[in-house]
């Protein structure tokens, strides 16, 4: 009798987590893009992803990233290549989901929650480090204005 209750709270348990997360992938989705949200998100973005953990030496990684207005981004993360897409969620963050690494090799994830305004985001990750180590981040971005070059006539 008593496994026979064990097994059922299991059954109720697996349901209850399995309903908690669909709801929350529909809570996750995009509420927007960048085109329709918020189009001053467009445009060059730089920062930095710095290891936040204890380490004697702490990692970090230059962020040079270009949004675009249809939703989509790409740059480096150090000398790595780096793009996916954006959008604003309904608190008003903006996601940045992708991959980083070579075209031709390794790949690893990236999904960013950065909150902030137009001009400066900020948020905290999980990043990949030297020796391939898993570790918290804090992300930096500032938004770039273009210089546009003058030629004289």
């Amino acid at each position: 009798m008593t496994r026979n209750a064990i097994v059922v709270g299991a059954a109720a348990l697996a349901l209850a987590v399995g309903g908690c997360a669909s709801v929350r992938g529909e809570q996750d989705a995009p509420a927007a893009s960048i085109s329709s949200a918020a189009a001053s998100l467009a445009g060059h973005w730089q920062g930095t992803l710095w290891e936040t953990g204890a380490w004697l030496i702490q990692g970090a990684t230059p962020l040079d990233l270009q949004i675009s207005e249809d939703g989509t981004w790409r740059g480096k993360a150090g000398k790595a290549d780096t793009s996916g897409t954006a959008w604003l969620d309904r608190h008003g963050w903006l996601v940045l989901s992708g991959s980083v690494g070579p075209s031709n090799g390794h790949q690893e994830a990236v999904y960013y929650e950065l909150r902030g305004d137009s001009v400066r985001r900020w948020g905290e990750v999980a990043a990949s480090f030297t020796g391939g180590r898993i570790d918290h981040a804090s992300v930096s971005l500032r938004k770039v204005e273009s210089t546009q070059r003058q030629e004289g006539p």
